[in-house]
């Protein structure tokens, strides 16, 4: 019954789709479902390593069905959207970070520049960042997920930061870690974002859940959207919950990622990351 209560499905990736290179099992089979009964079905991630177009190849690859990248909001598609639509930037970015946030500011027309490239892939030394020159086009440190982070990614963004008059920090998502295969969690872009925070004295201005940013997005791209019956699905109360709470929709909260049965046990101080619905799977949904 509740399911027929609601007509778009926001479903968050990691820790509810999959797990790393693992699926959850029975997740196809409810996305599926839930498209053959006409429901709306969204997905969006706070992972910024691939752009929209490389996240459909990765749901298929998971046998879950996507009709085309409309259906994803990325944090990595957030980032340019963001700089392009709200800041109308029109410097250069640097990047520290994977492809999918260079390609959607490419999508979108704006330059950029990994931090992986400026530094030759390799650490530096403290004498030779200090003799460093800055790129004076560069205004914005775009910081995601980098599974390739060292000092000398920091110290650039730094550098640049006390260089470049009016340089910022944005962030993709502010995540400590991510839920990956066999019940393991790995540090997320939230660390490394951290480390940059610190490094340059300056906080980012974040655009991944559960900032409002996505979300707005998903509204303007569908302006009839009714959100008193859409759902947020997701594994986290400070991100998911509180992303679908704050935008209006109701929300799911499934245990297969980060939060635990446990954690449930304990109070929930903020009732904006307090869930509508909790069940153990994506697989239950129709149980």
């Amino acid at each position: 019954k509740r399911v027929e209560d609601y007509d778009t499905f926001i479903f968050d990736c990691d820790g509810v789709l999959w797990r790393g290179a693992d699926k959850i099992p029975g997740a196809s089979d409810t996305v599926k479902k839930l498209m053959d009964m006409g429901k709306n079905v969204y997905f969006v991630t706070n992972n910024s390593t691939k752009s929209r177009k490389q996240y459909v190849s990765k749901i298929q690859k998971h046998a879950i069905p996507i009709k085309d990248s409309t259906q994803i909001l990325s944090s990595a598609f957030a980032a340019a959207s963001y700089l392009k639509h709200v800041r109308k930037f029109e410097k250069k970015a640097l990047v520290i970070g994977h492809e999918g946030i260079e390609l959607e500011l490419k999508e979108h027309g704006i330059e950029s520049v990994s931090a992986g490239a400026m530094l030759q892939n390799k650490q530096w030394t403290i004498p030779e960042l200090l003799k460093f020159k800055v790129d004076p086009d560069v205004g914005v440190v775009v910081v995601g997920m980098d599974l390739e982070f060292t000092y000398s990614k920091s110290a650039l963004a730094a550098l640049h930061m006390q260089k470049n008059k009016g340089c910022f920090l944005l962030s993709t998502n502010q995540d400590y870690t991510f839920p990956s295969e066999g019940g393991m969690f790995l540090p997320g872009a939230g660390a490394a974002v951290a480390h940059v925070e610190a490094a340059c004295e300056m906080k980012a201005v974040n655009v991944g859940k559960p900032e409002s940013f996505m979300f707005n997005a998903l509204k303007t791209m569908n302006p009839g959207i009714d959100l008193k019956r859409a759902i947020m699905v997701g594994d986290r109360l400070n991100t998911d919950m509180r992303f679908g709470n704050q935008g209006g929709a109701s929300t799911l909260l499934v245990l297969t990622g980060v939060t635990s049965e446990e954690r449930l046990k304990e109070p929930i101080e903020n009732e904006k990351e307090r869930p509508s619905f909790v069940i153990k799977s994506v697989a239950d949904l129709f149980k």
